[in-house]
């Protein structure tokens, strides 16, 4: 963005309050749930639609937090926008790095975070391009590694909503011109803006703008070229000339608004500017639509050809490759474009530049010139092997891909500068042949970098897309950074602690059929066995596992075992008689399977069989004090000694398990937490002499 149009900018938006219209609100979604950013298949896309005739919009977002459940207030949260015309906007939140090789040069959003403390986020976006603009949103992303794993119920459950708003201002004057005649509009207080539209069919050469305004020195009055986005911004007091390239196929648009002043007459003349154009030959390439999501080729037929056949390049001009992006429906896959030689060479290379709208050009050293800027080549292909160049969520409209072939000695340096005034006399244009492929895809060529899952259709906001979903620890656009991964040596750490830690409970098994408890030494080696290989199947992040059915299978049979053993354990501290006991027994068991198939991870399942057991030791113990007429149920040594020691040690283990747990020392806390647990059943689990 220029330094002249930022500061036009600035003083715009500091009159903006005196001079600009209502704002008309015509669009409004609420209730929008967002969640933590993990990946493009977390995030939540906002659809807005941007009428004709518009000269000035302002995007409003708002974000709360919504209780469902739990204890004490939410805390609130980070909340991350993009908003983007035409598309998806790319980016990396979470700084992760893309393996694909990726097109740069796409269109600008903005980016933006408040806090989901019912704060207003507003975004004010004069003169914005017609069609529809996407914002999606999320909660800022946080070192997933940092991130505490906290026991259901402990804290309180919520919701960051999102609500959005769309209002505009609509132009006094709205005309739709001829481009090759003059024009004049009389702008005043009351009717003080205009937009012009004018459609700029074939032609490619530069366009210079005169605009003149009439009152001179007292009037002010701002201009603002817009083509699918601001081009240049003007502030005219006289007469003002500016120049552009045209969009071949756009329609263009023109804003004028009265900034200071009573009334001025402004006309507006287009001139085109005679250039000494580079000779182009152009290739309509021809759809194939396939029958899966966002996929589609675009294939070139020579005539009556019904087959594909390779592109000639010639060394007089450049060959452009013409193809159309769809709105809406074309925009949730990537667009990739590969070329490749026919034939094998060492010193020939061809050089692709691509644009959206604009025809770009290829300068003598290989670069690419885009309107007035130059740049390096987007692609550089020298080998039979397909290089390809990948744009998510691509644009909608005219791309265009300008290609030209050059020999090029071994000793030529030219390619590695990006200037085009530099003279390379070693680079020659020859001609060639080449091999296209162009087309959409889910995803990256619909696949993950082998590191992921592609979701080939995602739904959000009335939108359709598709993404990646990645596994292992590894993260970003096509799942090809590994900066979370754990190696081998860690990941066997952990599947060795989570699983050996169980075997702790050999000790409880033991003792149990020692004191002759032997229902419970069964619910021990239930839970030994069914919580080493829950562990081992979901511990070894797809590099080692060991399943012996199904992880969710394995799941439930380790929650509901734990509770079973939590039950049982205490039913055997209260000692009731042989008869009240297997009562107890059974009915928890059907109890607590029910819970555990209901929400095994919620805090009310772990709670009822704690509540009531101690309920039961209660009564229990009370009872026999009141015949006994003392305090001196059970035995002084199991009160003293064995119980306070065993409810110590699971009480530490249960404060380190619901508090302390992180993604980062998770290996560690859960498998003290299985020490703990076998060591206090050790401990908890009676004598019988002491229950006498």
């Amino acid at each position: 963005m220029s330094k002249n149009y930022v500061l036009t900018l600035t003083m715009w938006w500091a009159m903006h309050v005196i001079v600009s219209g209502k704002l008309e609100r015509i669009a409004l979604e609420s209730h929008t749930v967002l969640e933590d950013f993990n990946g493009y298949h977390t995030i939540s896309i906002v659809h807005f639609h941007v009428p004709a005739n518009v000269i000035n919009s302002l995007f409003k977002f708002t974000a709360k937090e919504l209780k469902t459940g739990g204890i004490g207030r939410c805390p609130p949260r980070e909340v991350t926008v993009f908003l983007k015309y035409g598309s998806i906007a790319v980016g990396s939140p979470d700084g992760s790095k893309i393996g694909a090789k990726l097109f740069e040069r796409r269109r600008q959003f903005s980016n933006f975070t408040f806090t989901s403390e019912i704060d207003e986020y507003e975004l004010q976006r004069p003169n914005p391009a017609p069609g529809d603009w996407y914002a999606i949103a999320f909660r800022s992303w946080s070192d997933p590694d940092s991130e505490k794993i906290t026991q259901q119920g402990l804290g309180a459950t919520c919701s960051t909503i999102l609500d959005s708003e769309l209002s505009i201002e609509k132009a006094k004057i709205a005309l739709v011109i001829d481009p090759s005649d003059d024009h004049t509009i009389l702008l005043n207080k009351t009717m003080n803006s205009a937009r012009l539209q004018y459609l700029i069919t074939e032609d490619k050469e530069p366009v210079n703008i005169s605009i003149t305004s009439t009152c001179g020195n007292p009037c002010k009055v701002l201009a603002n070229l817009v083509v699918e986005d601001v081009v240049s911004s003007i502030l005219i007091n006289f007469t003002v000339k500016t120049s552009f390239t045209p969009y071949p196929g756009y329609f263009h648009y023109l804003n004028l608004r009265l900034l200071s002043g009573n009334t001025t007459n402004v006309t507006v003349s287009f001139v085109k500017l005679l250039e000494k154009q580079t000779r182009q030959s152009e290739i309509e390439l021809v759809r194939k639509t396939l029958p899966e999501f966002f996929t589609f080729d675009y294939e070139f037929f020579e005539e009556n050809s019904t087959t594909a056949t390779p592109v000639n390049i010639s060394e007089n001009g450049l060959t452009v490759l013409n193809f159309r992006i769809g709105t809406v429906y074309d925009v949730g896959g990537t667009l990739s474009i590969g070329i490749k030689l026919v034939n094998e060479s060492h010193d020939i290379v061809v050089v692709g530049c691509i644009s959206l709208g604009i025809y770009p050009t290829i300068t003598t050293n290989g670069s690419c010139t885009v309107s007035t800027i130059t740049v390096p080549a987007d692609l550089w292909i020298n080998s039979t092997t397909p290089q390809f160049l990948h744009i998510p969520f691509p644009e909608p409209g005219v791309w265009h891909l300008t290609l030209k072939s050059f020999r090029v000695p071994s000793n030529c340096t030219c390619r590695s500068s990006s200037d085009s005034a530099v003279s390379c006399n070693c680079m020659q244009p020859i001609s060639t042949r080449i091999e296209t492929s162009i087309g959409s895809s889910p995803c990256i060529e619909g696949k993950c970098s082998s590191n992921g899952k592609c979701n080939t259709y995602l739904h959000s906001g009335g939108f359709a897309f598709s993404t990646c979903q990645c596994h292992g620890g590894y993260r970003g656009f096509d799942c090809a950074d590994d900066t979370y991964v754990l190696t081998g040596g860690q990941i066997l750490v952990r599947f060795f602690m989570l699983t050996l830690s169980n075997l702790g409970f050999i000790a409880s098994v033991y003792i149990a059929f020692k004191r002759e408890y032997y229902t419970e030494a069964v619910v021990y080696g239930a839970v030994m066995f069914f919580s080493t290989f829950y562990h081992a199947c979901e511990a070894g992040e797809d590099v080692i596992g060991i399943c012996i059915t199904k992880l969710s299978v394995l799941q439930f049979c380790d929650f509901y075992n734990a509770l079973l053993s939590i039950w049982v354990t205490l039913v055997a501290m209260a000692s009731f008689g042989t008869k009240i006991t297997a009562f107890c027994q059974i009915s928890g068991a059907i109890v607590l399977a029910l819970g555990a198939e209901l929400d095994r991870t919620a805090l009310w399942v772990f709670l009822l069989p704690a509540i009531t057991g101690f309920g039961l030791i209660g009564f229990s113990w009370g009872s026999r004090c009141r015949r006994q007429r003392n305090l001196g149920y059970p035995a002084s040594r199991y009160k003293n000694i064995y119980l306070p020691g065993g409810l110590g040690i699971v009480s530490l283990g249960l404060v380190c398990y619901a508090f302390l747990q992180t993604r980062r020392n998770y290996h560690i806390v859960h498998s003290f937490w299985h020490i703990c647990v076998a060591l206090g059943v050790v401990l908890l689990l009676p004598k019988r002499k002491h229950m006498k």
